[in-house]
């Protein structure tokens, strides 16, 4: 996406013109239920994607930091099925379904790019719905750390247990349990 707007200097202008949001930690960017009236990029900070479960306790089923797309073309009339909220001062590019339809008129080529960049998020998804499935707690914690090193250094201990689908203390446990076996080693 960068390099298809730095070919083309009114590309870039325009790009640079588009709003911006500033946010700050702990911001609600989108509520369940909520329908996203945009399309946003993140060029600065971290969001996650969270459902709530039965009890109230938040489950976080995504991280979206610099260089992410939210949202999908065509979904402004549907309700999302979970919030997005920030985890740092964050600052997102707003792309509008009218302004998204004058840039695929304009430029044809724009369309093919955004699902290149959800088809990427598609296949994140499908990469940890995958470990869900097939790891165990220590396991899927390891993929976490090997796969996203820069991501777990930026995140709280809190918000990689809701990730990997355990609690703080049996993030806890595990952590203490790797940490003795590779002391051991």
């Amino acid at each position: 996406m960068l390099t298809f707007l730095q070919a083309a200097p009114e590309r870039l202008q325009r790009w640079q013109a588009l709003p911006r949001l500033q946010l700050k930690r702990g911001d609600c960017l989108l509520r369940v239920g909520d329908s996203a009236p945009a399309l946003w990029f993140v060029e600065a900070g971290l969001l996650s994607g969270h459902f709530l479960d039965a009890s109230g306790r938040e489950r976080i089923h995504a991280f979206y930091p610099e260089l992410q797309w939210l949202g999908l073309p065509g979904a402004e009339q549907q309700p999302s099925p979970y919030t997005l909220e920030t985890l740092e001062r964050s600052r997102l590019v707003v792309l509008t379904p009218a302004e998204l339809q004058s840039w695929q008129s304009q430029w044809p080529g724009i369309g093919e790019l955004l699902w290149q960049a959800l088809a990427v998020q598609v296949r994140r998804l499908t990469e940890r719905q995958q470990q869900w499935l097939m790891l165990d707690a220590s396991a899927r914690y390891l993929s976490f750390l090997r796969d996203e090193p820069a991501l777990a250094r930026r995140l709280k201990l809190k918000d990689v247990a809701s990730y990997l689908g355990l609690t703080n203390v049996a993030l806890s446990r595990i952590r203490r349990r790797l940490g003795a076996a590779q002391l051991g080693a």
